[in-house]
């Protein structure tokens, strides 16, 4: 009779136990499911003198609305400057590819800033790009310097 309290008690903790597990687990597979579905929406990248975050993006103009059937979609960027001068950074720095295709910015009020050392600016830019697209890869690549960071995206288009 002893040994089979003993037995109950085991096989108890042993159940209590992996429920717990099971929980965590599912935690895991929700936060990889939702990286799945951003790609690298939020992801700070830095270059030599930036930090830049792709915060979020949106549909701004539905393939009907646009003319040549292409869609305008809005990325929001957070950037901050490491650096101890200031530094010029605006959205045609950025650059959408897609296959061999490139996008560059698009019609909208673009973000363009010079940002004092330390601090942070925070603005939108638009870009043209094919309507049955959602994964893209974003890239920095300022004309004017050698400052590169690359992102892809997997885009929850959402008005």
């Amino acid at each position: 009779m002893a040994t089979t309290l003993f037995v109950s008690s085991t096989l108890l903790v042993g159940c209590g136990d992996t429920s717990a597990k099971k929980v965590e687990t599912s935690k895991v597979s929700e936060t990889k499911k939702q990286e799945q579905t951003q790609g690298d929406i939020n992801k700070a990248k830095e270059t030599k003198q930036l930090i830049i975050t792709p915060v979020s993006v949106s549909n701004e103009v539905s393939p009907e609305e646009n003319k040549k059937g292409n869609k305008l979609i809005k990325i929001h960027y957070k950037i901050k400057n490491k650096s101890t001068t200031d530094f010029t950074v605006a959205a045609n720095d950025f650059i959408i590819n897609i296959g061999e295709n490139y996008y560059y910015m698009g019609s909208g009020i673009n973000f363009a800033d010079t940002i004092k050392p330390g601090q942070t600016s925070e603005g939108d830019g638009y870009y043209e790009i094919p309507k049955g697209f959602d994964t893209y890869k974003l890239m920095y690549q300022p004309l004017d310097s050698d400052e590169k960071a690359a992102w892809n995206i997997i885009a929850e288009m959402k008005k």
